[in-house]
């Protein structure tokens, strides 16, 4: 059974293919824990949030279904797959959220590798966040995209193997650190 942390870094990973920030993960882990039941009505927080708007403004359900398999799995939707999840939408027999957790549930072989792997990684990742400078850092777009990317970029084993390293998560962090750093003396620079 999945740790109450686990499904929480798991919506990120369905729905924005990041790890969670420090700060996120701890509140929807308490809201968990104080109600197991509460992970659908979180899901759909997630698909209601400011994020998931910015994420899929302007999507049509084909390029939805598309972003979510991209998301979880690293790969487009097959033709069949694609074409049920994208009717579900169109039809409103199914919710965003629904359809994200079925995908995400429905997941064999190489794909859940592949999910197992980002939110294990995307876990351990927020775990790493463990200094204020970097809890502040992981925050706004650009923080996002290097994530995104570092999580994309695992699609089988090998990849999974390396974007786990610690090491390899560190440098990540840093570079988010380096670059926050780097925005902000732009910014706030003296004349």
């Amino acid at each position: 059974m999945a740790t109450v942390m686990e499904q929480v870094e798991k919506l990120y990973v369905e729905y924005f293919l990041r790890p969670g920030d420090y700060s996120g993960v701890q509140y929807w882990t308490t809201v968990l824990s104080n109600n197991p039941a509460a992970l659908n009505d979180i899901s759909a927080s997630f698909a209601g949030s400011a994020e998931y708007k910015q994420t899929y403004a302007g999507m049509n359900n084909t390029q939805l279904v598309q972003a979510v398999y991209h998301n979880l799995f690293g790969r487009d939707a097959e033709a069949g797959g694609l074409a049920f999840w994208k009717q579900a939408l169109d039809e409103h027999r199914m919710s965003v959220s629904d359809m994200v957790t079925n995908i995400a549930a429905a997941a064999q072989n190489n794909d859940k590798v592949v999910l197992d792997a980002r939110v294990t990684v995307a876990e351990s990742f927020t775990q790493h966040l463990d200094l204020a400078a970097e809890q502040s850092a992981y925050s706004g777009v650009g923080a996002n995209l290097i994530a995104k990317q570092y999580l994309g970029a695992i699609v089988d084993l090998s990849s999974a193997a390396y974007a786990i390293n610690p090491g390899n998560i560190d440098d990540t962090i840093a570079t988010i650190v380096g670059t926050h750093q780097s925005s902000f003396d732009a910014t706030h620079h003296l004349a």
